[in-house]
């Protein structure tokens, strides 16, 4: 329950700290352009503190549930003094308008981007396209009725461990087996369950493809009509995120935000 509590919160911390950042971009693009900005608050409701600097108040409201960016003359409509009148918003030129009213909404995508290149750079990204990419290698394959005794094997002395005696390793990426690509992790699975003996995988490492030779075994498992199959197996496991240097990660980010584009 804490947990939920603490996560509950530090969402709200992030929504406001994104809006904050938004109402930011307006503000700074104003500012840039010449644009008189009066206010700029984070949160709303009864003021906590304030202060001026150069003509523009900064502050933060008690309820921090999001911000604004109060900005003289905004339409022709808005009141403003005859010191701002110059200044107003709706005197200058479209685009200038144009920007600063884009402004909160494209910090928002460098905001995005920054997190994306961020986790790329540790955690590494979703590995959403199911790319055949090995991230555990097994000690032992064997037989089992069940998902777990498949998953979590007790080895025994002389038990084949295919892909470990092969010299994979986490990292590769699968590209072929028994000469049929595998552009996806489910592709690769089902080529190797349909194989056995001695089998030529290709995988990329360090940009370069290689050969190995798998002597792939054939195991017990469980079917999806609830018997049993025999089946080949290798003893690999999926990676779930993809890991970049801190160089690639620019890429990787970049990357991602065509495809998260492109899905919505």
């Amino acid at each position: 329950m804490l947990a939920y509590v603490i996560g509950v919160v530090l969402f709200a911390l992030a929504i406001c700290v994104s809006v904050a950042l938004h109402e930011a971009g307006h503000m700074v693009t104003a500012r840039m352009f010449g644009m008189r900005v009066r206010r700029y608050f984070v949160g709303f409701g009864p003021t906590v503190f304030s202060f001026r600097r150069g003509e523009t108040e900064y502050g933060l409201k008690a309820i921090p549930l999001g911000g604004f960016c109060d900005i003289a003359g905004m339409t022709a409509l808005d009141e403003v003094t005859p010191e701002e009148a110059p200044r107003a918003m709706w005197r200058f030129k479209t685009w200038k308008r144009t920007v600063v009213m884009s402004a909160g909404s494209i910090t928002h995508f460098l905001l995005g981007f920054i997190v994306l290149f961020v986790m790329a750079a540790t955690m590494g990204l979703p590995n959403v396209d199911q790319k055949p990419i090995v991230s555990t290698i097994s000690d032992c394959v064997r037989g089992g009725t069940t998902v777990d005794q498949v998953n979590n094997p007790v080895c025994q002395p002389g038990d084949p461990a295919p892909a470990k005696k092969a010299g994979l390793l986490p990292g590769d990426v699968v590209v072929s087996v028994a000469g049929k690509a595998t552009p996806t992790w489910t592709e690769m699975v089902t080529q190797v369950k349909a194989v056995s003996g001695p089998v030529p995988v290709v995988v990329e490492r360090g940009g370069k493809q290689e050969t190995f030779v798998v002597d792939v075994p054939k195991v017990t498992r469980p079917a999806a009509n609830g018997g049993t199959e025999s089946v080949g197996a290798v003893g690999v496991g999926v990676a779930r995120s993809i890991q970049y240097s801190p160089l690639g990660a620019f890429g990787g980010a970049a990357s991602f935000t065509g495809d998260m584009f492109a899905r919505t």
